[in-house]
């Protein structure tokens, strides 16, 4: 893995939580969480009927995905925010 072909976002990710096993496995609560986008034919679980427009990522590996609004919200918060604000607790 080279820094110099990162992304801003994951490079910062990186800078954040290490570079070690990049790529090999990501933990949300372990790891510094980024988005990158992606293009995709299939449409977001959030409800907004759009497309999967966004990876949420950490340490290198996408652990989810949906539309932009979807992903910032896995990044800022994590997963448990978003059940809790569906009341799936």
């Amino acid at each position: 893995m080279k820094l110099n072909d990162l992304s801003p976002n994951a490079l910062k990710a990186a800078m954040e939580s290490g570079t070690a096993s990049w790529g090999e496995w990501g933990n949300a609560h372990k790891h510094a969480r980024y988005i990158e986008p992606v293009k995709s034919r299939r449409r977001c679980h959030c409800g907004c009927k759009g497309r999967e427009t966004h990876n949420g990522m950490c340490n290198g590996v996408a652990l989810t995905s949906g539309c932009e609004l979807y992903a910032r919200r896995w990044v800022r918060a994590g997963r448990d925010a978003l059940e809790k604000e569906r009341g799936d607790e």
